[in-house]
């Protein structure tokens, strides 16, 4: 028999601060129950307004994480939802599950959203960039991210940007592929839309080096701006979503971003912009600090002109994008002009996809060109301006202008906030795991051991006839199985493909029922 489920809360971090910079709705003490036998639930919450304006409250439901609320087609709510919700305490929302199938072993998000049609305070929101949080980033950002010569390193800090998304309570996942033996790893964390969630605007970085570099500005300085961003942004709700994105392998070929591109964009979504962060933290007010490629007066005379009349000074952000991009590159230029009029951004078209100026297409905006979606690449310039580019010499001690950076995340911030337009109101989370289907089973009380990518099954106390084995994840979905034939064998040993640190549901189906049980894979 399928118990009650009582779920689990998140509150999203940084929601009550969020609140006290632009005086949203609140939502707060959020409490869901589950009684999965007859498919209700029943959501109660707290809702505040500082000038008491009646409320929209949204509650929405999600199968996968939190990647998409989908589900909520397939509920009935009924209570306190919808508009006109005045503040206060014990609000309560009843929804009817009737048409929502539980998969046993996964979880489901519950999004509760308030908004009181107030004005959103961009400007608030962007003077919310901090520096000092910047530089605190990069000095443990920095250091070889490298796959052979900085693997340690590499998977650190590819854990950190994870652990700052899920912070942010953003869907987190991971993209993984294999190269030769290293398990390459795309991070990817998205805010869901509200209103129009199929239209995507990315901010993304890689937070790969070479082999030699500590890679404070290459690309350290892009790792921290996309986390930063992604701390701000998470604090509302958007009308489109919003997806940040730590691309790996891009000094070995621009490889996760051309994984990303060719298997890693949903066929139902439509990018309206993707932000690259290539190297934005270098800056020199010196004369002839700034160098250009062979035949850029030719290409680009305007910007060329620029340079030279600024005395060819490296401090100025290049907005790149091609012909095709052209409305993104203009929405950047003036957004930044009217939220950080004090950076100066030269900004590029380039004819086609780059192929005259190859040097323009180093970067992980590239594929993006290439597929043909509007992209950007903002960067301080790299080898024709940063003297310690792809040496032991990029550290953030030299050179490295966190003012500017900053000033680079703003204008990115806004331009991003501008397509995606947050709305003047909180979020809340909850995740409830769906029922567990134990049965007559539950008394086999088996070891279970995950070394490595080598899944160990001990100690099975029944007889486990013709089992199928399956994983998966904490969004619910099927990560692994095998089938097994014959029973009565006290031991499995398995080997699982190579899967992120997490938790996970082992479920066993057998002719007698099904047992599962929680387990962790660390890394």
């Amino acid at each position: 028999m399928i118990k009650q489920t009582i779920t689990i809360f998140i509150w999203l971090a940084g929601a009550t601060f969020a609140a006290a910079q632009n005086q949203v709705p609140v939502i707060s003490n959020v409490n869901v129950t589950v009684d999965w036998n007859a498919k209700t639930m029943s959501i109660q919450y707290d809702v505040a307004d500082i000038e008491s304006d009646p409320v929209s409250v949204k509650v929405e439901l999600s199968g996968n994480g939190g990647a998409s609320y989908a589900l909520t087609a397939q509920a009935v709510f009924s209570g306190d939802v919808g508009s006109g919700i005045l503040s206060g305490t014990g609000k309560v929302v009843s929804a009817d599950l009737a048409n929502i199938t539980p998969q046993p072993g996964g979880a489901y998000r519950i999004r509760i959203v308030a908004e009181d049609g107030q004005p959103f305070d961009l400007q608030a929101l962007i003077d919310q960039v901090d520096s000092t949080r910047l530089r605190s980033d990069l000095e443990f950002v920095q250091g070889i991210r490298h796959r052979t010569s900085g693997l340690a390193h590499l998977n650190t800090v590819r854990d950190s940007i994870q652990h700052c998304f899920e912070n942010a309570g953003l869907a987190t996942s991971q993209q993984a592929w294999a190269y030769g033996n290293y398990p390459a790893r795309n991070i990817i964390g998205t805010n869901s839309g509200i209103e129009s969630p199929a239209n995507v605007v990315i901010v993304d970085a890689h937070y790969d080096t070479v082999s030699n570099a500590p890679g404070a500005d290459d690309n350290g300085s892009g790792t921290v701006g996309v986390m930063e961003i992604a701390r701000l942004m998470s604090q509302y709700p958007a009308k489109k979503s919003m997806r940040f994105i730590g691309f790996d392998l891009e000094e070995s070929g621009l490889l996760g971003s051309i994984k990303y591109v060719q298997s890693g964009i949903p066929i139902n979504e439509t990018i309206d912009g993707v932000l690259n962060f290539e190297m934005i933290g270098y800056y020199s007010e010196e004369s002839n600090s700034q160098t250009l490629p062979g035949g850029f007066n030719l290409l680009f005379p305007d910007a060329y002109n620029q340079v030279i009349s600024n005395q060819s000074r490296g401090d100025f952000i290049t907005n790149v994008g091609n012909v095709f991009s052209g409305n993104l590159v203009n929405l950047f230029q003036s957004t930044a002009a009217t939220y950080v009029p004090e950076l100066k951004i030269i900004g590029i078209q380039v004819p086609g996809n780059g192929e005259l100026a190859p040097d323009l297409r180093r970067s992980d905006h590239a594929p993006f060109w290439s597929g043909g979606f509007q992209a950007l690449m903002l960067t301080d310039g790299a080898n024709f301006r940063n003297e310690c580019y792809h040496t032991p010499e990029d550290t953030l001690a030299n050179k490295l202008n966190f003012t500017f950076m900053s000033q680079v995340v703003k204008a990115t911030l806004a331009t991003a906030a501008a397509i995606v337009e947050p709305v003047h109101g909180s979020m809340a989370v909850a995740i409830v795991d769906s029922p567990s289907g134990v049965s007559d089973l539950s008394d086999c009380s088996p070891a279970i051991q995950i070394l490595g990518n080598s899944l160990t099954i001990s100690n099975v106390q029944c007889d486990w006839n013709a089992p199928q084995f399956s994983l998966f994840d904490r969004a619910g979905k099927l990560v692994w199985e095998r089938a097994e034939k014959g029973g009565g064998v006290p031991e499995y040993q398995f080997n699982l493909p190579a899967l992120a640190m997490g938790i996970y549901v082992l479920k066993v189906t057998s002719t007698g029922g099904i047992w599962s049980e929680k387990v962790i894979i660390y890394r």
